[in-house]
């Protein structure tokens, strides 16, 4: 109890930010590339990107977001993209990695690396944002509409699902988590789970953060997501859009092979760009 007490104190009161944990760390001489999952997952998701990337000399950070995998998972905090992105700040701050970097997200990842950028631009040279949960901010369609509150009634209904956790609705939770999105939820990560899908994806800034960010940025959607909205840049963003290119390639809401092979090519040909 004392050390809970003290960790709302510290981290709540005080705003000192959670340090995230590392699950992929290889050194290189070269730029740094930092890579964000998406909700309920880990970093481990990078594996074949890790694997294109390695013999390239760059040094590679994967993340385990706050309340995921291996990084702290409190029960105070809201989980919101703030908390998320305030985390992920003090985490390159504390490993001293070198600026600016590319920033790679998926799904909820891509929500808070363009929070990031749009809080400290100085820390961010390009986004590369594979499978972009954007709902807020778009054009007034009648199919985007429908889609979004369609999405909306579902993540309603999972919010209010109360698992208990014994062995046999473990299975059964895991199956349909896994046959959806491939999420990973357990005990310890169900309320940041829950949380970060009320407060960071469902209450989201991304649109408007998106607006405001000079740095080149590849948005890539998988032509299978059937959780991504796909649309032109110049549709959702406005016309000026110069700064962001929009990508299409055959996946579902998973970090496939063929997925993986194309982000590669975004994140080397992202290294050879000018710094802004």
């Amino acid at each position: 109890m004392a050390l809970i007490v003290f960790d709302k104190f510290w981290h709540g009161t005080l705003k000192r930010p959670y340090h995230l944990a590392r699950s992929i760390d290889i050194p290189g001489p070269g730029d740094a590339v930092l890579l964000l999952h998406g909700i309920g997952r880990s970093g481990q998701v990078w594996e074949h990107v890790v694997y294109g990337l390695a013999a390239r000399g760059l040094r590679i950070v994967g993340l385990d977001l706050l309340g995921f995998g291996a990084s702290p998972k409190p029960e105070w905090p809201a989980y919101s993209v703030d908390d998320h992105a305030a985390a992920v700040i003090a985490t390159i701050e504390k490993l001293k990695l070198k600026r600016p970097l590319v920033i790679v997200g998926h799904s909820m990842g891509c929500l808070v690396a363009v929070r990031v950028a749009r809080r400290r631009p100085d820390l961010v040279k390009h986004l590369v944002l594979f499978e972009m949960p954007l709902y807020e901010g778009l054009p007034h369609k009648r199919s985007y509409r429908l889609r979004t509150d369609l999405y909306f009634r579902f993540y309603r209904r999972v919010t209010r699902f109360q698992p208990t956790f014994n062995e046999e609705n473990a299975r059964l939770a895991e199956r349909l988590a896994h046959r959806i999105v491939g999420l990973e939820v357990t005990r310890e990560t169900w309320l940041p789970f829950i949380r970060s899908l009320e407060n960071t994806i469902m209450k989201q800034t991304a649109a408007d953060d998106i607006k405001q960010l000079p740095m080149p940025m590849d948005v890539i959607y998988g032509r299978f997501d059937m959780f991504v909205i796909r649309g032109q840049p110049q549709r959702i963003f406005g016309v000026d859009t110069e700064n962001i290119a929009a990508h299409t390639v055959r996946a579902r809401h998973v970090i496939s092979l063929k997925a993986s092979q194309f982000l590669v090519e975004r994140i080397l040909a992202a290294h050879k760009s000018r710094a802004l």
